[in-house]
């Protein structure tokens, strides 16, 4: 990610020096805005944006923002948008070639609220990840949800585990860029829910087109593994996306 200096940064650091910290902040527009394979508009496009602050010592925090819809939710008490807020710590382990990073992860919906979502439907969870070479593997966990509240399990309910493994090999030709993912979704909720079928896997490539000063431009797509109580849709999905750096 390509990070701006600002004087902003000396401030926040209270005197340091301005080689200590950056500020960055991007912009992006999605056909289909999927997470872990599920998409969270309905289908429709999407408009998303952020802001980070980073520290040379491997402290970071931010926050980031895209419109959504959820079809289960009632029109009157539905959330539009998805704010997160995030901070983490990550560097090297020595010299071994192998990265960490550790993040605690708000994902707020204001507006949520009707019956057919159980009410509020925030949650928050705690990550950590191992990186070498161009593999990076991910575990993130649940460790609080509103929904806790009305005592049904369901999907992101506390104890839920998500595990990925990405693949990036860090080259390009003319520009182009691919990637790689597979992730799993272990949802606590699963078989207790009148013996919901809640878990899945999900997969998927990308291709990115660096534009230089006019951002980057992706195809991207994603599957999931077997439609179930979770989400009916196990047909592969195409995006498009561009994003920009700051």
């Amino acid at each position: 990610m390509k990070h701006t200096k600002t004087l902003l940064a000396t401030a926040l650091l209270a005197g340091a020096s301005v080689a200590q910290a950056e500020l960055s902040a991007n912009l992006g527009v999605q056909s289909n805005y999927y997470f872990r394979g599920v998409t969270q508009t309905g289908d429709s496009a999407a408009v998303s944006g952020g802001i980070d602050y980073a520290h040379d010592s491997g402290f970071y925090l931010g926050t980031w923002m895209s419109n959504v819809d959820f079809d289960t939710q009632d029109s009157d008490s539905k959330a539009d948008v998805e704010i997160d807020g995030y901070a983490g710590f990550g560097n090297d382990i020595g010299d071994t070639g192998i990265g960490y990073d550790v993040s605690a992860w708000y994902y707020w919906y204001p507006g949520a609220g009707g019956d057919a979502q159980g009410g509020d439907i925030d949650y928050a969870e705690a990550s950590g990840s191992l990186s070498w070479a161009w593999l990076t593997g991910t575990v993130a966990y649940t460790f609080w949800s509103e929904l806790e509240s009305d005592n049904k399990p369901r999907a992101f309910d506390s104890g839920d585990l998500y595990y990925s493994l990405g693949v990036d090999p860090g080259w390009s030709y003319e520009g182009f860029a691919p990637t790689a993912f597979i992730g799993h979704y272990e949802f606590d909720a699963d078989g207790d829910c009148n013996a919901c079928d809640l878990n899945y896997t999900h997969w998927g490539i990308g291709i990115s087109k660096d534009a230089g000063d006019f951002g980057s431009f992706s195809v991207n797509y994603e599957q999931i593994d077997d439609a179930n109580d979770f989400s009916d849709d196990d047909n592969p999905n195409f995006w498009l996306g561009w994003a920009k750096d700051f």
